[in-house]
């Protein structure tokens, strides 16, 4: 057997780690989270919450007392790693799906026709695969950058409004239901996160998901 230099072992050895490393787009709680998902049934009687950590936070089946509500959020997630991870859930053609994303690509510094050009794939993936479910594109929530917790989102919030005018205009073009959940989370007077839901400025706390939970009645029925 040819023996190969160790420096170019070393070096093959590198370059296979590195093209391992290429295939990853997302942080490895994604992957966890994804993969999971992909060996949980999703089927035709479902409600699928789709989403990042704000979804990830809630336990959705016991808060709406259903057991036909299935959590489908991964935290830190953005609209394009919810578009690469839809196909297990599409598949299921499940009754309902609840989308929000986009506040993880505001603090990347995307901008609003790319966040909105991204999640409009998913909208159109959701409608092309499964016509039968009914998609509710949920607005963006208010931040609080008070706390100081995340200097990523400082100043964003004009960006997060104009957001949420896209996706209303999205949904509205692609036969989709918008729901508002935005103005029910600010403080009195202001665009500011009401910082009796929140204790970081961006993740919610329970009282929180009870006014979501009230936003939402209208539409499990």
């Amino acid at each position: 057997m040819k023996k190969i230099p160790v420096l170019l072992l070393l070096s093959l050895a590198g370059a296979t780690a590195l093209s391992a490393q290429e295939v990853y787009h997302y942080n490895l709680f994604y992957y966890q989270r994804a993969t999971l998902f992909e060996k949980l049934p999703v089927d035709s009687d479902d409600i699928i919450f789709l989403g990042n950590s704000i979804t990830n936070g809630c336990e959705w089946h016991e808060l709406l007392d259903n057991p036909n509500v299935k959590n489908r959020g991964i935290s830190s997630d953005v609209a394009m790693g919810v578009y690469d991870r839809l196909e297990p859930i599409v598949q299921g053609k499940p009754a309902k799906i609840f989308l929000m994303i986009g506040i993880n690509d505001v603090s990347h510094d995307l901008s609003t026709d790319s966040i909105v050009g991204n999640i409009a794939q998913i909208v159109r993936k959701i409608r092309h695969d499964s016509p039968a479910t009914q998609l509710y594109i949920q607005s963006m929530l208010p931040i609080n950058n008070s706390f100081g917790q995340y200097r990523k989102l400082a100043g964003k919030e004009p960006q997060i409004v104009e957001i949420n005018q896209r996706l209303e205009q999205l949904a509205a073009a692609e036969q989709c239901t918008y729901i508002d959940l935005y103005s029910h989370l600010t403080a009195p007077g202001s665009n500011d996160l009401d910082p009796a839901y929140t204790n970081d400025g961006l993740h919610l706390l329970g009282d929180a998901y009870l006014v979501w939970k009230e936003v939402l009645q209208p539409y499990l029925k």
